[in-house]
């Protein structure tokens, strides 16, 4: 049966007797709007990339952990923040170039909310432009370790340990 006749006969079926019936209980909603999997993936990104302090303290940079915590949970983005990170001269009107790819993490709104909520909780805490580990920061390890164990967020993981072999500069974070 070619495609055509497919579709032909489901319009029949549509345009005649047949009801449509959505249920909206049963609609998977994206997990980049879910709490715990934008908590999981930050938590990975900061334990990938932090680096320690001469206080022997981990933090990152809050537009950094912004920037790769955004890659890390599109991983289609990888090749453009790869071009975006080797080369200067990327045309805005590329797809996937630096300034789309820019304005899309830097509107990313919701992980400036599960971040006030982490640091709420006490996972992270401020320090000036910096994130920090919290007294509860255990949960950052205690994320790393399990989804290692569980073999859970591989792609996320294989992302952000990829973004580790990309230079990301001040003037990419900025946007100069």
């Amino acid at each position: 049966m070619s495609s055509h006749n497919s579709i032909q006969q489901l319009a029949e079926l549509l345009q005649n007797h047949a009801k449509p019936v959505i249920r909206p209980q049963r609609l998977a909603l994206s997990p980049i709007y879910d709490l715990d999997y934008r908590m999981a993936v930050i938590a990975l990104a900061f334990a990938i990339h932090s680096t320690k302090t001469s206080e022997g303290e981990h933090r990152i940079d809050t537009s950094r952990l912004k920037l790769l915590q955004f890659v890390a949970q599109r991983p289609s983005l990888l090749p453009a923040m790869n071009q975006w990170a080797s080369s200067k001269k990327t045309s805005p009107l590329l797809r996937g170039s630096s300034q789309r790819l820019r304005r899309g993490y830097m509107g990313d709104s919701t992980y400036d909310q599960v971040v006030e909520y982490m640091i709420a909780c006490g996972i992270l805490r401020p320090e000036g432009q910096y994130l920090a580990l919290g007294r509860n920061g255990s949960y950052v390890d205690s994320i790393r370790l399990a989804s290692e164990k569980e073999s859970m967020f591989t792609q996320e993981r294989f992302t952000l340990a990829e973004l580790l072999r990309m230079r990301v500069t001040v003037a990419m974070l900025e946007g100069r």
